[in-house]
């Protein structure tokens, strides 16, 4: 006889990152996806420490907006929306918004929430929070 073995099923998860009401930012509302294989969060966690290649920076923007970035509310001075990929966050003409989108974005992937359900969650995070999180970042030490 034949038993069948209890399986689990990794669902596709999901963020919602908004800005806490002391940030610059508040009003930006962005959904992500944080389902990320541990290589790609460990590419960036070092690729957002390195800042002397720009080239590295601009790889990780791609990535982040083309394969993670779902949706958000961002628009320029003009009310135009900035696309949801990974040209759109290029060219969003605020770097430091940027910077601490991808920021929380990492805090989302490698702290989800206790109450994160299988599609969303909310980070509500003001900038030094994000930034105070994102440098107590470090890659693993392997015994």
């Amino acid at each position: 006889m034949t038993t069948k073995k209890n399986t689990y099923k990794v669902e596709k998860r999901t963020a919602i990152i908004d800005f806490a009401e002391d940030s610059p930012w508040h009003g930006v509302e962005t959904t992500v996806a944080i389902s990320v294989p541990f290589k790609t969060l460990f590419w960036f966690q070092k690729a957002v420490q390195d800042t002397e290649s720009s080239e590295t920076n601009q790889e990780a923007l791609r990535k982040f907006g083309d394969e993670f970035l779902i949706s958000w509310n961002v628009t320029d001075s003009d009310g135009n929306e900035y696309p949801a990929t990974g040209e759109g966050l290029i060219a969003v003409e605020d770097s430091t918004l940027v910077t601490a989108l991808m920021e929380a974005w990492v805090q989302a992937v490698v702290n989800p929430s206790e109450n994160l359900s299988s599609k969303s969650a909310s980070s509500g995070m003001s900038e030094k929070q994000s930034m105070e999180q994102l440098a107590s970042i470090s890659e693993p030490q392997l015994n």
